[in-house]
């Protein structure tokens, strides 16, 4: 049995689906979610954490992850309106957000039994993953959906960052996007993750750290050398200290910690950048670009000093060429990029786009 109840601001329609997880619908969507039977068969399973003395990190593990949706074809996208076995049974939607089957986290996490023999922290890996998918439409890409609809994108980040804050455990937000097989993609229908952590993972406390101690991320917003585009509200900037080449920052000139946070000018401010940034990259590199995109937004106890911002990393150094991760930046921790930032912000920013509407 499903049910549904509709929530004004973004639109939000919830529904509960036949195991237990729950699928948001915003904006607009035709037809009511029906799930086949026997969805209520997946099997659910916990993921734990064990510390890393010598790093001093969580190392999560979730086995059951071996087993989630690789490459399915087309017509077998489980992200599709009324696909057979899909996530998101209806004929047409918006934006589509739903806990992620294979999920890295639990909302219900029981603590793990010691590892026999080793004198190791254990823990439970509490907290939720979710799917946002951007589109009904399978082709669509951040560069081509409307305004509109990375408008209510930027919407459905801060909704739900404020709902998965709402659980006890969690204490820190992210949502990301993963584009294209170099970036480890799976299904190529277009769409996002949030996780949602019960513990500051290491990158996210040391930016913490940062700006608890008085960096002011907004600055950068003012350095022409640097800027590749300009809103009034932001600016998206190659950062004067770029460990990827053509790397590419969103930075709200005034502080905000949650995209929940933004007036109407900053989302749409926002929302065009997106798209420049997305699109900037496929023409520059004549492919559609990989990428990792990172929405940070302030840990739990953090608003006062935590900006949000955007993060892009572009895995290509040319048309032809991958950046690869290899033994001095996974062994040593230590960046070496081939590109000045000031170089990458010209080659950026000399490139001319249609307006994005």
């Amino acid at each position: 049995m499903t049910h549904g109840k509709t929530i004004s601001n973004t639109g939000r329609s919830t529904f509960t689906m036949p195991d237990g997880r729950m699928l948001h619908l915003y904006g607009a969507y035709s037809g009511t979610p029906a799930w086949p039977l026997g969805a209520e068969l997946h099997e659910r399973d916990f993921s734990h954490r064990r510390w890393h003395p010598v790093r001093r990190e969580w190392v999560v593990y979730s086995a059951h992850r071996q087993t989630r949706t690789y490459k399915p074809a087309s017509n077998t996208c489980p992200l599709c309106p009324e696909a057979s076995d899909g996530e998101v049974p209806v004929k047409d939607f918006s934006i589509a957000v739903f806990d992620n089957r294979f999920s890295s986290f639990q909302k219900t996490c029981p603590k793990p039994d010691p590892i026999p023999g080793l004198d190791l922290s254990v823990d439970s890996a509490a907290g939720n993953c979710e799917v946002v998918v951007y589109s009904a439409d399978h082709k669509a890409s951040m560069s081509t959906l409307s305004q509109d609809r990375r408008e209510l994108l930027v919407k459905v980040w801060g909704d739900r960052v404020r709902a998965l804050m709402r659980m006890p455990a969690v204490q820190a937000v992210m949502p990301f996007e993963n584009r294209g097989e170099e970036a480890g993609v799976t299904l190529h229908h277009p769409h996002g993750q949030i996780y949602a952590f019960s513990y500051l993972p290491p990158v996210i406390e040391t930016m913490a750290q940062s700006f608890r101690e008085g960096y002011e991320l907004s600055k950068l917003t003012s350095s022409a050398m640097h800027e590749i585009a300009q809103a009034e509200s932001m600016a998206a900037l190659v950062p004067p200290f770029a460990r990827f080449p053509y790397e590419v920052w969103i930075v709200p000139k005034r502080f905000r910690p949650s995209p929940g946070d933004l007036g109407e000018n900053e989302v749409k401010d926002c929302a065009r950048l997106l798209a420049l940034v997305a699109k900037k990259y496929d023409i520059f590199f004549k492919r559609a670009c990989p990428y990792v995109m990172i929405v940070y937004v302030a840990p739990r106890g953090m608003e006062e000093y935590f900006p949000f911002h955007i993060q892009f990393y572009p895995l290509l150094r040319t048309p032809q060429k991958l950046k690869f991760l290899a033994g001095c930046e996974l062994g040593a921790g230590s960046f070496l990029a081939d590109l000045v930032p000031e170089e990458a912000a010209r080659s950026l920013r000399d490139l001319r786009l249609e307006d994005i509407p």
